[in-house]
């Protein structure tokens, strides 16, 4: 087993380091939203294709997070906690048809990240450096209190209308999750897949209840219904974030 110490360790440009997998703990509340698929298309790179829920008919999963620990106490590396808002298009990679459900056959399903705010400059470092995550610097605050996990995001590249996000607390308890989740980015023009190793007490809901306003401008660039689908929350939860691979075809 490799312990902490021989973990591989990466420099930021902050000068700040990290040894991967990266150690995570945080709260999240998220909402999923139909999109227009033709929108989301447009917006994927080359070689995904996006996630078909009925015909021409996509989504789109947002989601707020607030860090509660960002690396490993072990070996002295990571970054102060902060608050990220992901906006995350679900695709699939090496599908040969665009039909729901027969799309998955074959395929390797993920979420592409279209988009990646978050609180301080470290941690934008530490996604565009590592991983390729389209990170940039935004106002946000996400608050996990007694009624849920509300996020606000002020500022950013879609103008000066906020997201608001508010994801109610789930009547019943959560339940324990253990999942293997895949994302993906593009670093120097380049398709990269991460692995991210999640574990805690996951809620997964319809959408009601579940209150969203979304700017004018990012509906219309992926094509966003306003009524989410389905809800996800989870008060305290961890993951483990592998280094990235890249995909050549």
């Amino acid at each position: 087993m490799t312990t902490a110490d021989e973990r591989p360790r990466s420099q930021l440009s902050t000068g700040h380091e990290v040894s991967l997998p990266l150690e995570l703990s945080f709260a999240m509340g998220g909402a999923t939203v139909p999109a227009r698929r033709g929108r989301l298309e447009a917006a994927l790179p080359d070689g995904l294709s996006a996630l078909a829920l009925a015909p021409g008919v996509g989504c789109v999963t947002l989601v707020g997070i607030q860090y509660h620990r960002v690396g490993d106490d072990r070996d002295g590396t990571g970054l102060e906690p902060y608050d990220e808002f992901a906006v995350i298009v679900p695709a699939v990679r090496g599908g040969r048809t665009t039909r729901p459900l027969a799309q998955l056959a074959g395929s390797d399903l993920g979420g592409y990240v279209h988009w990646l705010p978050v609180t301080t400059a470290p941690s934008v470092a530490l996604g565009r450096e590592i991983w390729g995550y389209p990170k940039e610097l935004a106002a946000i605050t996400v608050t996990d209190g007694p009624d849920g996990i509300r996020t606000v995001v002020d500022g950013g590249r879609y103008g000066d209308d906020p997201i608001r996000l508010e994801v109610v607390r789930p009547r019943l308890e959560p339940r324990a999750r253990d999942w293997t989740l895949t994302s993906y980015t593009t670093k120097d023009g380049t398709l990269v897949r991460t692995t991210a190793r999640i574990r805690g007490d996951v809620a997964i809901g319809s959408g009601l209840g579940t209150r969203l306003s979304i700017p004018s401008a990012l509906a219309r660039e992926l094509g966003l219904w306003r009524r989410p689908l389905a809800r996800l929350y989870g008060s305290d939860v961890r993951a483990r974030l592998f280094e990235g691979e890249r995909l050549v075809e």
